[in-house]
């Protein structure tokens, strides 16, 4: 049983608008105030990648200054629950991902309701990928498969967190496969990275765009994408279900949302400037090169898709050990 310390220490797991499209959308708003854009990892991984990536974008589009605010810290819930106790006024959004509502499983008491937040769209999506240091031991993803099952437990990992998407998928393939590994969770992908390139520990599933310029340059090896189909950016690593592993899906979906009670017009408001970002090829182009792909879409869409994480994510983080404390 995992102490609530220890879970709540551990946890951790995202170019212009065209003017024309972003003018319709400045015209909605008056606001001075500042748009805040709560970003629940520190700086230097992926979801922070992301926010800066879309910063510029949303200042054009809504017409105010965008501030980044990185309130990293228990696995996302700290920002979460920051989030959930800001003025639904529309000047306070949260980056969000798959993990939104898996904090119930996580945290006993929790302070806030995570389906309460209102959803506003898919910012984008990016693949996992289970990397080694450059002195991993294992040739490649099969040996990894049969030195855990020779000796169960021995083999580790790391991740950004408990309950994140790399740490979900990595388990998924534990189970497929009938082998035991020990999963070290750090604090974010910044950590996690900085310790694979010092040989600390030996793999790690991570977000495609923290570590891609370290495979790129042999720092890193690369075992297998955590996605249904290999990657655009790196075509060459192999998925997990391609190497015989299972079909083992570690994609990071990052999501807009906004407090609890925020009024359908500025929901919408922030919905046309996402999908304004999303729809321009410089924002694509701008993203693609970041390791991530675009996506936007409805507020409904969005709904849908979070009521669903819980029942596919839950039960695999119940074999994992994990209970709420």
């Amino acid at each position: 049983m995992r102490t609530r310390r220890f879970i709540l220490a551990s946890l951790a797991p995202f170019s212009a608008f065209a003017a024309g499209a972003a003018g319709g959308v400045r015209a909605q708003t008056s606001s001075a105030q500042p748009e805040k854009l709560v970003v629940p990892f520190p700086p230097g991984g992926g979801t922070d990648a992301l926010a800066r990536a879309i910063q510029e974008p949303m200042q054009k589009a809504l017409g105010q200054t965008v501030i980044i605010d990185n309130k990293g810290g228990a696995g996302g819930n700290l920002a979460h629950e920051y989030a959930a106790k800001q003025p639904p006024d529309g000047n306070t959004v949260l980056v969000s991902s798959n993990n939104q509502m898996l904090y119930p499983f996580l945290v006993a008491h929790l302070g806030y309701d995570p389906a309460a937040f209102m959803p506003i769209g898919f910012i984008a999506k990016q693949e996992s990928v289970f990397v080694g240091s450059a002195d991993a031991p294992w040739a490649d993803l099969a040996a990894i498969t049969e030195a855990a099952r020779a000796a169960p437990g021995d083999v580790q990992y790391g991740t950004a967190g408990v309950s994140t998407p790399m740490h979900l998928s990595t388990e998924r393939y534990a189970i497929l496969n009938k082998i035991k590994l020990t999963h070290v969770p750090f604090r974010g992908t910044g950590p996690l990275v900085t310790d694979l390139l010092g040989g600390h520990i030996k793999l790690g599933m991570s977000s495609l765009t923290s570590v891609a310029q370290y495979l790129a340059n042999g720092r890193l090896k690369a075992y297998g994408m955590a996605a249904p189909e290999r990657a655009q950016s790196e075509p060459a690593i192999k998925t997990f279900k391609e190497q015989g592993a299972g079909d083992v899906d570690g994609t990071i979906v990052y999501t807009l949302i906004a407090p609890p009670g925020t009024p359908p017009a500025i929901i919408a408001r922030l919905n046309q400037a996402l999908n304004a970002a999303a729809s321009t090829p410089e924002m694509r182009e701008e993203l693609r090169k970041r390791g991530f792909v675009a996506m936007g879409g409805t507020p409904q869409a969005l709904a849908k898709w979070t009521a669903e994480q819980a029942p596919i994510w839950g039960p695999v983080l119940q074999a994992a050990g994990i209970t709420p404390e």
